[in-house]
């Protein structure tokens, strides 16, 4: 990924859980000679203008230990006798600062902070869950506003050659856009971006994962390669889930392959689970909407097992619910969109393609 900020600004689209997040934090922790970097959750920014203050904000605190200043900015802002009041910089007749002319302001401080320093020097935001930032946008402030946002960010990150962009996001960014393309937005803004979706490791990974886990964590195994195997493929080598199922192994007994899936069976299917897995359920009706009993009725299809051509997909379907081709080709897209077939280790999902 820094080989890739060489040259673009990446957008970072994958599961939750699935390790976004720490991928964020070792890059933030560990950034390479001549980059600077700036990280903030995004889930919890509310409008554009709190989300340009904190732009602002972050960035400055970064350049500070640097001896850089946001020079503009504290011109503009002193001028104005601009304050920051709970998270949003404020003008003297307590109206927000204006959000484009503060990111536009802080970006091009950030250019020439990054001059100043030195020929190779850059910097880097990793803001993480804009999908949420743009639906809180949405709901408070109106499509219009998150077109905007959407559109600053693209602009920014393309006409700043010393900034970079990572930004990430669960499933749903498509919804997003799908919602604001219906309010009449036509904008590309990923498109000079790379996508990357992390996924699970790599199988070999994921096994030597859960050896080394299961090793550290002296859990008494029979078979430890046969063990390490029904826990990586198990949980679909996602990270999080090697550590959470090891975690619920009992220590002190004879831990075999078949005791680890009765394990992950009880998991998956338990009440009381805390794997929150009841999220991939509850947020079918907030993503879907109308269309929420046909996704689910998909879903029942695909889970019940067997390789499925579109043909036969649509037959099964038709045969529970009277849908229009395609009607449920666009479901279709949107669900793989949302990784949904990633999550076998959930419903058992087939491995062949859901249509071809």
């Amino acid at each position: 990924m820094w080989n890739i900020l060489e040259g673009r600004s990446i957008y970072m689209n994958d599961l939750r859980r699935i390790g976004k997040t720490q991928i964020m934090v070792k890059m933030h922790a560990c950034p390479p000679s001549g980059w600077l970097v700036v990280k903030q959750d995004l889930g919890g920014t509310h409008s554009a203008a709190e989300f340009a203050t904190a732009a602002c904000r972050m960035s400055s605190k970064v350049l500070g230990g640097k001896k850089q200043v946001l020079r503009v900015m504290q011109n503009m802002l002193k001028e104005a006798k601009g304050i920051e009041i709970w998270g949003i910089l404020k003008l003297p007749d307590g109206a927000p600062a204006p959000w484009k002319e503060v990111l536009r302001q802080t970006f091009a401080d950030i250019e020439e902070a990054m001059i100043t320093l030195g020929k190779n020097q850059r910097m880097v935001f990793f803001w993480d869950e804009v999908p949420y930032l743009l639906d809180n946008i949405q709901k408070r402030e109106g499509p219009m506003v998150a077109m905007e946002v959407l559109d600053a960010l693209r602009a920014l990150g393309q006409d700043h050659d010393r900034i970079r962009l990572v930004l990430t996001g669960s499933i749903g960014i498509h919804h997003v856009l799908g919602g604001l393309k219906d309010e009449g937005y036509n904008g590309s803004p990923f498109n000079r971006m790379d996508l990357i979706q992390p996924g699970p490791l790599d199988p070999e990974a994921g096994v030597r994962l859960a050896a080394e886990l299961l090793s550290g964590s002296g859990i008494g195994c029979l078979e430890p390669e046969a063990c390490a195997r029904a826990v990586a493929e198990g949980v679909g080598h996602v990270p999080f889930y090697v550590h959470r199922l090891i975690s619920r192994l009992p220590k002190g007994v004879a831990t075999t392959a078949a005791s680890i899936g009765e394990l992950l069976d009880d998991q998956i299917t338990s009440r009381n689970s805390d794997w929150d897995l009841q999220h991939y359920r509850d947020r079918l009706k907030t993503y879907y909407g109308d269309q929420e009993r046909l996704a689910l009725c998909i879903l029942d299809v695909v889970a019940a097992g067997g390789e499925l051509t579109f043909q036969t997909l649509r037959k099964r379907v038709n045969a529970k619910m009277s849908t229009e081709d395609e009607a449920l080709r666009s479901l279709l897209g949107l669900l793989e969109l949302d990784h949904l077939r990633l999550l076998r280790f959930l419903g058992r999902l087939v491995e062949e393609p859901v249509y071809h």
